[in-house]
């Protein structure tokens, strides 16, 4: 009777010591999981080979080679908004883009930001050499581009204020990337949704 007794409280430890261990490797795979998914962690994440900080105001930083970037949306918050097949490896597999839009714009200061921010990213990810322009006639007399120019070689990203907000391929011109948002909160999903994808490469 002693001997089974022993037996059976033997078993109940390996019982409870199986459980615990399972338990120990369950966390440990679903923190591991969590570190590759941005939207389960706190403020900061990583995508893209790259670290990511909220600052106070909310946006998130990050740093390439030594140049910062901003972004106002997570990846998952903007992964909704569709890309054209092959836009990206348009721009990527580049040697030289143009990034333009209408100086006059009602949204020129958030376009403005993403010519800086997404010249960055081409350059230091990619080596394709951003020359920034406009598509319109400006008082800095710098270069008027517009779809009509863009190439293979030499493609055009513009952005414009639409009534959808959205990414595609121009109607006329499948070289140039028309970037566009129904308000200034469209703008930046739209812009942000083409940042996160030329950061990896793809149409992730």
């Amino acid at each position: 009777m002693t001997f089974r007794i022993g037996r059976n409280d033997n078993n109940r430890s390996k019982k409870w010591f199986a459980i615990f261990v399972g338990a120990l490797m369950l966390m440990s795979v679903v923190g591991f999981v969590f570190s590759l998914n941005p939207s389960a962690q706190g403020a900061g994440f990583r995508y893209g080979g790259l670290v990511f900080q909220q600052d106070t105001q909310g946006f998130y930083t990050a740093d390439v080679e030594g140049k910062q970037v901003d972004f106002f949306y997570r990846p998952d918050d903007v992964a909704g908004i569709e890309l054209p097949s092959g836009a990206v490896r348009l721009i990527t597999g580049s040697r030289a883009a143009y990034i333009t839009y209408d100086w006059n714009s009602s949204r020129s200061e958030l376009m403005a930001l993403f010519q800086f921010d997404t010249a960055i990213l081409l350059e230091k990810k990619w080596g394709v050499f951003v020359q920034p322009g406009f598509s319109t006639s400006n008082p800095m007399n710098a270069s008027i581009v517009g779809c009509a120019e863009a190439t293979g070689f030499v493609p055009v990203i513009l952005l414009e204020a639409a009534n959808n907000t959205g990414i595609r391929l121009d109607s006329s011109n499948s070289n140039c990337i028309v970037v566009g948002g129904d308000s200034d909160t469209g703008f930046l999903m739209a812009a942000d949704r083409l940042k996160y994808a030329i950061l990896q490469g793809g149409e992730k």
